[in-house]
Parts: C-alpha cells; sequence; structure tokens
C-alpha cells in the first residue's frame, strides 16, 4: 500500500512536472524560421490566439497521470489562474493540497502535507527554454511545435497533434483539443516516450480576469524543507 501511494504521488509529480513543460518550454526561434500550416490548422490556431491574446483567465482543471510500466494512474483537480505573458498558478485540491506556481521566473511546488517547497528558475528546470506558456501567449505554439490535424475530432471540437520541433524533457508528443464554437482549449494530453500520459480536462473557463502579481509569487513558510529542481 506504502509502495502504491508513493507511485500515485510520483505519477501526480511527474504529470504536473511534463504538464509545466508542455505548456511552459519554447524554443528559440526566429519568426522567419516560422513554417507555414495546413490552412485548417491554421484557422483553428487563429481563433485559439485571438480567443487568448494577451488575456489573463481562470478555469477548473482535472488530471489523469498514468505510468504505464508501473500500471499506475493518479487522479487530481484544482483551479488554475494564468496571467499573460508567463505566469500560472495551479492550486491543488484533490486528493492532496499542492501549489505550482510561476512568475515566469522562478518554480515553486509547494507540498504543505509534507510542509517542502522545492524551488528552481523556470528556465533551468524547463531545459533552458526561454520561459513562457502558451496558455498565456498561444502564439508560441507555431514556433514550438510542429503542428497536424488529428481528423479523430469532431464537429463540435476540433483535435490538433503538436510534436516538439526540440527536444522537450521527454515529451513525444501532446494532443490538444479545442472547442470549434468558442475555440477554448478544453483538453491537452502529453505523452512522454514510455508512453506515459498526463491528461489535464479543462472546464468552467472564464477570461478578462484581473489578478495582481502577487498571486504568482510564492512566500516560503516559516520552518518549510527547501529541496532544488
Amino acid at each position: 500500500m506504502r509502495l502504491q501511494s508513493w507511485l500515485c504521488t510520483a505519477g501526480r509529480q511527474w504529470g504536473v512536472i511534463a504538464l509545466f513543460v508542455a505548456l511552459m518550454t519554447v524554443a528559440v526561434v526566429r519568426a522567419d524560421e516560422e513554417p507555414p500550416l495546413d490552412p485548417l490548422v491554421d484557422e483553428i490556431l487563429s481563433g485559439v490566439e485571438a480567443r487568448y491574446a494577451s488575456s489573463a483567465f481562470a478555469a477548473r482543471f482535472d488530471i489523469e497521470s498514468t505510468l504505464k510500466a508501473m500500471q499506475v494512474t493518479d487522479t487530481a483537480s484544482g483551479r488554475l489562474k494564468v496571467k499573460y505573458p508567463g505566469k500560472m498558478r495551479w492550486e491543488y485540491e484533490q486528493p492532496d493540497p499542492m501549489l505550482f506556481i510561476t512568475n515566469g521566473v522562478t518554480l515553486w511546488m509547494y507540498q504543505p502535507r509534507e510542509n517542502q517547497v522545492t524551488v528552481g528558475l523556470t528556465d533551468e528546470v524547463l531545459g533552458g527554454s526561454q520561459g513562457a506558456s502558451f496558455l498565456s501567449d498561444v502564439r508560441l505554439l507555431r514556433k514550438q511545435f510542429q503542428i497536424d490535424f488529428d481528423p479523430n475530432g469532431s464537429d463540435e471540437r476540433a483535435r490538433l497533434k503538436l510534436t516538439p520541433r526540440e527536444g522537450a524533457f521527454d515529451i513525444a508528443f501532446i494532443t490538444m483539443t479545442i472547442s470549434r464554437a468558442t475555440h477554448d482549449v478544453i483538453e491537452v494530453v502529453t505523452t512522454n516516450q514510455y508512453d506515459d500520459t498526463t491528461r489535464i480536462v479543462f472546464r468552467d473557463i472564464t477570461f478578462q480576469q484581473v489578478f495582481p502579481d502577487a498571486l504568482f509569487e510564492f512566500a516560503i513558510p516559516e520552518g518549510t524543507d527547501v529541496l532544488q529542481f
């Protein structure tokens, strides 16, 4: 039972870190190197860009992380706040409280029940790339990924397959599902080279939010164990 609990925790932590990498790593590519896209993909992305451009937003999220080799699946849920450029706050509520916060420079992972916080520089934790989030600047998707249309979508939901142009952690590809009516990103699934997956569903998305920058900073409580990524 203790081993299974540890594996679930490891799965959740891998899922969150993989998610951060997937959402925040940006390859350094000049604008004139941006490749042409399929017209249908371009149309979908243009709608997403117009929806998310420089807009702070909040959402509920549900996450499911699966470590295939261990046959372990873990779930969690909570709230997300995003502010341009690159500021994110993931507030895990279930099954255990946990915080992942970045101000675009520093990244904190706080686990209150373990009385532990792990800290690192965002660009170093994410492999030396420039810290930014496609959720806070979706225009970066065109530079970071090879993007193909996935025919497994539907009339209501478009689906895109994103393959990193350069090595990003151990991510093999990402599948992103988008509402055709609103252009909201409603699901992101990351798959690594071992076929481990992290599925994140976003709901109750609200745009045009006003968040103080202090929400994306973290004051380490006195007596908390501090580790480095």
